[in-house]
């Protein structure tokens, strides 16, 4: 077997060899470029420069004398398993041998001591048989009684005082639980007389909250709060709080105003409703003819104030326009309009309404446009307040917040022209809901708020806007609201009637509680006595029993006697044999429990010696295995090797052969295996095939096998299942690199190099849908952005297509970096020989 320090010597030789070849490389190839560069510095071509690119990528690396080593530490490692799988096994078969052999001893021991207990047992039988010989039976029989007597007389004397212990228990409990009766005949009158008094305080408390007012009338000033910041909102707890002016919300960045979605989450006004007394709508339900109107008329109200603040005209509701809207729900039924969707309005159907509603002048009223929103009516109850905190969260944000809806929702709130003209004679509006029921599948109903504004154009008779003024709302005003509270006075004597009451119900408890203390106490009474009674005759049982036993004991002692006296002789005989039989019994024991010892400690060698014979069989299938990998691994260390003499070979057999593809004069020779790989296509559909030009990985540099002076040209050998780790398979550089002193290898990547497929991204604008609903129909010019996709080339495009950058023609600049790179080469000489000298002196 190799020795372990063979092995580190040959590494460091490889290792010194190889360091010691790459610097000589590394000297060389600085020199003759500075040398180069000096002279053809200006006389470079752009053909050259691409060769210079191509050729800069190549790197000679240890590639084939690594796959050597590795194979090599692998057999190694293997030899050292079965070396130690071999020394385990003799370890473990002298173990196990001197198991065997301790394992004969302890069954030695138990023979031993099964001998030495039978002879003890039989000893023990033998004095049993001289003991029941010499019993003298009378005298025996007459032990025995006497010995009965005697435990009878004195189970008699324990009766007997138990029993007098009894007694003077159940005195001593009937004198107690006549004291009990008579405290709880006390109790039971004091809990009577508090019941009493607790009954006479319960009348006059329940007079006096029957003759006291429950109610009274309490009305609340209205106080209506300013819109919050974005994360702050303003709380609104009853309507007292609810504004009725139309105002910008605090702190209004302009992110803010152009934010999506700007009512999801009450940004600026929050319902609490602490005080809400308003109408409750029950999930499922809709709202009646009076809830909406109330509610349009608090939306006509906060627009009004909006359109103030800009000067205009207010806009005017009225039950002959809310038909209006009635006609655009109708359209929107039969064309199954969506929830978010806006109207059609140039149906002809609500034309007709129009003419319908208009008196016939249907061409002095034209839709001006509509706003929509979805609201939570129909997810859960919901109270007129909540709905009419939506309303106005959703109107700030259609009014303040609109810029991501490009100002449409507040220009319809603030139309006031016809068409081209300048003005319109009057602005109306008709607000509607609509019910959808579950159209998303989230089991809430969807309702949408529609705002349709209608404008009756100038120059006209007035008729229409005479029809339309039929019916007009009022503006909501906030006057607070009024409570009809509970009267403190009546609460206070509520409350006392109800604490008399308690106290009635305690006192009551108490003397039920007292009543039923009583008649136990007296039950009590009873049963002590009773109890005193039969302790008393049993204690006059257990006496006479015990003269009985008495008189029994004296009877058989005196019969014991005279057997004492009829037997002595013999008697002494007995004695003196169950003194032997006593001794051998002890004996026998001790006999006995050695025997067991030794059988568990048989047992106990007997199940190590099996595990032994276990570990061993495990060993000996674990270095069939073991020599298995072993001859793997020999055989991949001999095809690392035979693949390091090919790559060697080749390398040196040609050295003075000129290739087309050669830049310089020495003549490189570049072998193409004509199994090149095929597979680098790119997924873009360009083939780069491989024809020599990719960079090099892991070629095996060694000066000390192969003896090569001078210059001799690298010969590039293609194998097609070499490392693809770190190998470029789609360079395009042309041309050989020229090595010195050394012989290259190089290993083509494997097929699925999967480095140069081309990938695209493109930015796309996802467009969001505020739930606030579209922009009015009116503004409705969409706003596309479109961002142009990005392309990432490939490796293999880049390489193909980038311009190359000539090289300075400075001298002095170039001339330090090849001087840089020849003391590199010449430190790198320097630690291979250091290790080869290790090597030939260690």
């Amino acid at each position: 077997m190799e020795k372990r320090a063979d092995k580190v010597h040959f590494k460091m030789f490889k290792a010194g060899k190889f360091w010691l070849v790459s610097g000589i490389a590394l000297t060389v190839l600085g020199s003759t470029a500075v040398l180069n560069t000096n002279v053809h510095a200006d006389e470079i071509s752009s053909t050259q420069v691409s060769a210079n690119v191509g050729d800069s990528k190549r790197a000679v690396t240890p590639q084939n004398t690594n796959a050597v080593d590795d194979a090599q530490a692998a057999v190694d490692q293997d030899q050292d398993d079965i070396a130690k799988n071999q020394a385990d096994t003799v370890n473990e078969q002298n173990h196990h041998d001197e198991l065997a052999e301790q394992t004969a001893g302890k069954q030695q021991d138990v023979d031993n001591a099964q001998k030495a207990a039978d002879t003890a047992n039989d000893q023990v039988k033998n004095d049993q048989q001289t003991a029941d010989d010499l019993k003298p039976d009378e005298y025996t029989d007459a032990q025995n009684a006497a010995k009965d007597a005697q435990q009878n007389a004195d189970q008699a004397q324990n009766d007997v005082d138990q029993a007098t212990a009894n007694k003077n228990q159940a005195q001593h409990d009937a004198d107690q639980a006549q004291k009990d009766a008579n405290q709880a005949a006390k109790d039971r009158d004091a809990a009577a007389k508090a019941k009493a008094d607790a009954q006479n305080k319960a009348d006059a408390a329940k007079d006096k909250a029957d003759n006291t007012p429950a109610t009274t009338n309490v009305h609340h000033d209205p106080h209506p709060v300013k819109p919050g910041s974005q994360t702050n909102p303003s709380e609104i707890n009853s309507d007292a709080d609810l504004p009725t002016d139309l105002v910008e919300p605090d702190g209004l960045t302009d992110a803010e105003k152009n934010q999506d979605h700007y009512a999801s989450s009450d940004p600026w006004y929050k319902y609490v409703g602490a005080n809400d007394t308003s109408a409750v709508i029950k999930a499922g339900t809709h709202l009646t003819a009076t809830q909406q109107k109330e509610l349009a008329e608090y939306a006509l109200a906060l627009i009004n104030s909006f359109r103030a603040q800009h000067d205009l005209k207010p806009i005017l509701m009225s039950d002959t326009v809310q038909q209006l809207g009635q006609a655009v729900i109708d359209l929107r039924v039969k064309d199954q309009t969506e929830a978010g969707v806006h109207t059609d309005t140039n149906s002809s159907d609500l034309d007709d309404a129009i003419s319908r509603v208009a008196g016939g002048n249907q061409y002095d009223v034209i839709s001006g446009g509509e706003n929509l929103f979805d609201s939570i009516l129909g997810s859960n109850d919901v109270t007129m307040l909540q709905l009419k905190v939506e309303l106005l969260q959703q109107l700030t944000g259609m009014c303040f917040a609109d810029g991501n809806w490009d100002w449409g929702h507040r220009d319809n709130f603030l139309s006031h022209t016809y068409g081209s003209s300048d003005e319109a004679d009057q602005v109306y509006m008709s607000f509607n809901l609509q019910n959808y029921g579950d159209v998303y599948g989230t089991g809430f109903d969807t309702t949408a708020y529609l705002f349709d504004f209608w404008v009756a154009r100038t120059g006209t008779n007035g008729e229409a806007e005479k029809a339309l003024n039929n019916g007009l709302y009022t503006a909501y005003v906030n006057h607070g609201y009024d409570t009809t509270e509970t009267n403190p006075a009546y609460t206070q004597a509520v409350n006392d009637y109800q604490n008399a009451l308690n106290q009635l119900n305690q006192a009551t408890k108490a003397y039920q509680q007292a009543n039923y203390n009583y008649n136990n106490a007296q039950s009590g009474v009873k049963a002590a006595n009773d109890n005193l009674a039969k302790a008393s005759q049993a204690l006059k049982d257990a006496q006479a029993k015990l003269q009985v036993a008495q008189n029994k004991l004296a009877d058989a002692k005196q019969a014991l006697a005279n057997a004492a006296a009829k037997y002595a002789d013999q008697l002494k005989a007995y004695q003196a044999a169950l003194k032997t039989l006593k001794a051998d019994q002890a004996k026998a024991a001790q006999l006995n429990q050695a025997l067991a010892d030794a059988k568990a400690a048989l047992a106990d060698h007997q199940q190590a010696l099996a595990d032994s014979e276990a570990k061993i069989q495990q060993l000996k299938d674990q270095l069939k295995d073991l020599e298995a990998k072993l001859a793997q691994d020999k055989q991949a260390l001999a095809d690392a090797k035979n693949n390091a003499d090919n790559g060697n070979s080749d390398n040196n057999s040609d050295n003075n052969g000129s290739d087309d593809h050669s830049s310089d004069g020495n003549g490189s020779d570049s072998s193409h295996d004509s199994d090149n790989d095929s597979g680098n296509n790119d997924s873009d559909g360009h083939h780069d095939a491989d024809n020599g030009n990719s960079d090099e990985n892991g070629s095996n540099n060694d000066s000390a096998t192969n003896n090569n002076s001078g210059h001799q040209d690298a010969d590039h050998s293609h194998n097609s299942d070499s490392n693809a780790g770190n190998n470029d398979a789609n360079s395009n550089a042309a041309g050989d690199n020229q090595n010195q002193g050394s012989d290259t290898s190089r290993s083509d990547a494997d097929s699925d190099n999967a480095n140069d497929s081309n990938q695209e991204s493109g930015n796309a604008t996802n467009g969001t849908v505020n739930q606030a609903g579209a922009p009015n129909s009116q503004n409705n010019a969409a706003v596309a952005s479109t961002n142009q996709p990005s392309t990432s080339l490939n490796d293999t495009d880049y390489k193909s297509n980038v311009q190359p950058r000539l090289p300075q023609t400075d001298e002095q600049k170039q001339g330090q970096k090849m001087t840089l790179l020849g003391i590199v080469g010449i430190f790198l000489s320097s630690l291979g020989l250091v290790s080869t000298y290790k090597r030939k002196h260690g």
